[in-house]
């Protein structure tokens, strides 16, 4: 089982392809297995990395709290141990907010970013209740922030 030990968690990880190297962050929830359609397709072209983000399927859960900072560090020391100078950042709902992350944060380690499905947060200007938007700024609140959406929607 590839693991590799990031910022005190045993991170799990998979690679597949050849080429230039392509990061792909999972959302919410999702694992590095949810890739499965996209790595055959783009398995071809590049070396692809997928791996489950912290608190997710078999990479470790720390007790304290973290954020999307915290993941996108995560992500990085992920390619530092695989000798990753520099990569393709592909992220999909919290993914992308984590790629985001990646990409102000690390920009000499980004080609180029590809965003799908996502936000770069909630502010007052977004369409979100402002209820909602102080339970954005942690990762661990998301379930109440699910819970809380199904209310508001039902």
């Amino acid at each position: 089982m590839p693991t590799a030990d990031v910022n005190g968690i045993n991170m799990y990880y998979k690679l597949h392809g050849q080429g230039e190297p392509l990061v792909l962050i999972m959302g919410l929830g999702g694992g590095h297995g949810g890739w499965f359609f996209q790595i055959r397709a783009f398995r071809k072209y590049f070396r692809l990395i997928t791996f489950d983000n912290r608190g997710v399927g078999k990479t470790g859960k720390p007790g304290e709290s973290y954020t999307t900072r915290t993941m996108a560090d995560d992500t990085i020391g992920l390619m530092d141990c695989l000798g990753i100078d520099k990569a393709h950042i592909l992220g999909v709902s919290l993914g992308g907010m984590i790629a985001q992350e990646v990409a102000i944060n690390y920009p000499q380690r980004v080609r180029k970013l590809v965003l799908v499905s996502t936000t770069a947060g909630a502010d007052e200007t977004s369409d979100v209740p402002s209820e909602l938007r102080e339970p954005l700024a942690s990762v661990k609140a998301l379930p109440r922030l699910i819970s809380e959406v199904r209310i508001l929607t039902s």
